[in-house]
Order: structure tokens, then C-alpha cells, then sequence
């Protein structure tokens, strides 16, 4: 069973209609996944992943995705692009929940791909499936991965959401990129706004990051206390970081409106935008937590993560502590976890 060029814009025409931009194919045996497995093998080595223990469980699913669907033979990429506001909160987070907005596009194009091929097997991945997705969507032809690690989508720019279709169906047209180096980053030139920008320097080379010194690790996966010259440096950020995306140029089109239909975007979250000043965020109850979260990938931070990240942020602001800033920080003076204790009498230090 084979999908050729002619089926490949059948279903790109139909993903466009469904809210996915930029449909390309991929073999998984293109040989240019073997760079990225090597630099999955590297980065675990190193221990960069910190305490993202699913990476390490996951790396040989990760290098061999063929094992979450048997036969499995090809990966279809598409892309959501996303708006949002800048500061605080990632502006991917600030809209509905990518996971289930895309599975739901997805589950559109997997019918499509059936009335094409009825006998095709098809397996829907959205981030937490182990899959090279950069890389899969840089061979695919949707974009190249720049410096900082994010496949930059020209005309969109990187901020966009992939989601993936395994299939047993063998692509049989010509691939998009014949090398993954043509599919890195020669268009960013000599530009590294992004590395230079990054606040807690995490990155050890171009597309090279070491994830424990990361923002959005820092407010997103890790649990335990943040280091003070790490969290000296996260400024106003609590769930996730835009720094290195913000400073691109790619992100900077003006023309970027334009080109994405109005139905294609990823969707405002119900209800409005969330709140992103830290001193809400630092006394959010159980429930006013779930209501926060609910319906965006914030889900993901623990309510106690959250309020440690909001205190910092509460600390690294400028100037002498608000009537506000004190309540903040007064009731997690009382709190009984040691790490809102300790966050809050970091943020008095720091404020004097």
C-alpha cells in the first residue's frame, strides 16, 4: 500500500480544511534521522535531561517509532500556528490545549487518509507519543530547525505546534530534504539573537540545549527548589519561556496574519485569557487552580510548582514589595510546604 504525491496533496488539501498547515511526508528509514538519534543518545549521556525520566524511558521507542505501530513506515507532519501575548506565560499555553485541539484535527485527517487507503494503519501523535517530531517535520519539508531548537516554518516562523500521523502506508514520492544539515540551520546565517538572548544560558552550542538550565524545564518539569542563580535570572516567567522565539527574526513577519485562514489557529482557551500576574498566581487554592489550568496544557505544572514559580517572579520584580506583593507573600510565609516558604523568603531578600 502506497501514498504517492498526487494522494499527498489530496490530503493536504483536506488538512487545510481541518486546521493543519504545511502537510509533508516522511519515510522512517530517510537516513536523515540517524544525526538526531545520535544527538538523543548525547544529550541523555550528558544527563541534560534532568528529571524528564519518560526521555530516557522512551529513547529507544523515540529512535525506533515503527515499535508503536507495527510496519509502521511513514510519518505525516502538519503544523497549528499560534498567537498569544508575550511575558509570564508561554504563548502556547495561553490558548486551548494544543493536545486535544490537534488530536482532534488529526482524528479528521486519519478518516481522510482511510477513504484513500482503506487497509492503511494509522497511530495519531500530539508531543506525549515518543516521536523525532523536528526532525520528522524538517524532512518533511514544513520548515528547518533553527538555533534555538524550534522548527521554524517560513512564512509562519516557529511558533507553530506539530502533530504526526504513523502509518504503514509507504510514501513513495521524493523526499522533501535529502540531508537533515540542509534542514537545520543554514537560513539562520550568522544570527544568534536567540543563543545570546537565552537569560540562564542554556544552550551549549546552535540546537544544542541543556534542558536543566532551561526556563521552561525549570517551570514546567522541575519539582523540587530552583537554584538561585537560576531563578535569579527567570525574571517574570512562571509557566514555560518565549525568550529565544521572541527575539527572532523569523518571529517578526508582519505578514503573518495574513497568511493563516482564521480557522486554523489554535482556538482562545474557554472562558478568556488567563490571569498571568504572579501574585494571583501565588495564592491559587486546589480549585482555583483546576479552574486555571483547565482546558490548557498548563495542566501539566503542579499547583505547588506554579505558586514557586509566581514567587519568584515576585522577587525578581524591581522596587520595594506592594501591599499586594505582601499578602503574596505572607500567606506562603505560613504555608506548610518548605519550598513556598523558601521561595517567599527569597523574594523578600531580594526586594529588601
Amino acid at each position: 500500500m502506497k501514498l504517492d504525491a498526487a494522494g499527498l496533496e489530496h490530503l493536504a488539501a483536506r488538512a487545510e480544511e481541518l486546521g493543519l498547515l504545511r502537510l509533508g511526508a516522511v519515510r522512517l528509514s530517510h537516513p536523515g534521522f540517524d544525526p538526531s538519534r545520535a544527538a538523543l543518545d548525547r544529550f541523555l549521556e550528558r544527563g541534560w535531561d534532568g528529571e524528564m525520566g519518560f526521555l530516557r524511558r522512551t529513547a529507544d521507542v523515540r529512535k525506533d517509532p515503527s515499535s508503536m505501530l507495527e510496519g509502521a513506515q511513514t510519518v505525516l507532519v502538519a503544523a497549528v500556528p499560534y498567537r498569544g501575548e508575550p511575558g509570564g506565560v508561554a504563548r502556547y499555553a495561553r490558548s486551548a490545549d494544543y493536545h486535544t485541539v490537534m488530536h482532534g484535527r488529526l482524528e479528521g485527517l486519519v478518516a481522510a487518509l482511510h477513504e484513500l487507503l482503506p487497509d492503511a494503519k494509522a497511530l495519531i501523535c500530539v508531543d506525549t507519543k515518543p516521536l523525532l517530531e523536528r526532525t520528522a517535520a524538517a524532512l518533511a519539508g514544513l520548515g528547518f530547525v533553527g538555533k534555538h531548537g524550534c522548527v521554524i516554518a517560513p512564512g509562519l516562523g516557529s511558533y507553530v505546534l506539530l502533530g504526526s500521523i504513523l502509518t504503514d502506508a509507504q510514501w513513495c514520492g521524493d523526499d522533501a530534504v535529502d540531508e537533515l544539515r540542509k534542514a537545520r540551520w543554514d537560513a539562520c546565517g550568522a544570527c544568534t539573537r536567540c543563543l545570546d538572548a537565552c537569560p540562564t544560558q542554556a544552550f551549549e552550542a546552535p540546537g544544542v540545549l541543556d534542558a536543566r538550565r532551561c526556563i521552561s524545564y525549570l517551570t514546567i518539569e522541575h519539582r523540587g527548589p530552583i537554584a538561585d542563580d537560576l531563578a535569579d535570572r527567570m525574571g517574570g516567567w512562571m509557566a514555560g519561556c518565549d525568550v529565544c522565539q521572541e527575539v527572532c527574526p523569523y518571529n517578526a513577519s508582519s505578514s503573518r496574519e495574513a497568511r493563516v485562514p482564521e480557522g486554523v489557529w489554535l482556538p482562545d482557551v474557554s472562558g478568556g485569557p488567563r490571569s498571568a500576574d504572579p501574585v494571583v498566581l501565588a495564592q491559587l487554592g486546589s480549585s482555583r487552580h483546576r479552574a486555571f489550568v483547565r482546558d490548557t496544557a498548563l495542566r501539566r505544572i503542579p499547583r505547588r510548582s506554579l505558586r514557586r514559580n509566581a514567587l519568584i517572579a515576585i522577587g525578581n520584580r524591581e522596587g520595594p514589595i506592594s501591599e499586594d506583593e505582601e499578602a503574596a507573600l505572607s500567606r506562603a510565609d505560613a504555608d506548610d510546604d518548605p519550598q513556598i516558604r523558601a521561595a517567599a523568603t527569597r523574594a523578600r531578600s531580594r526586594r529588601g
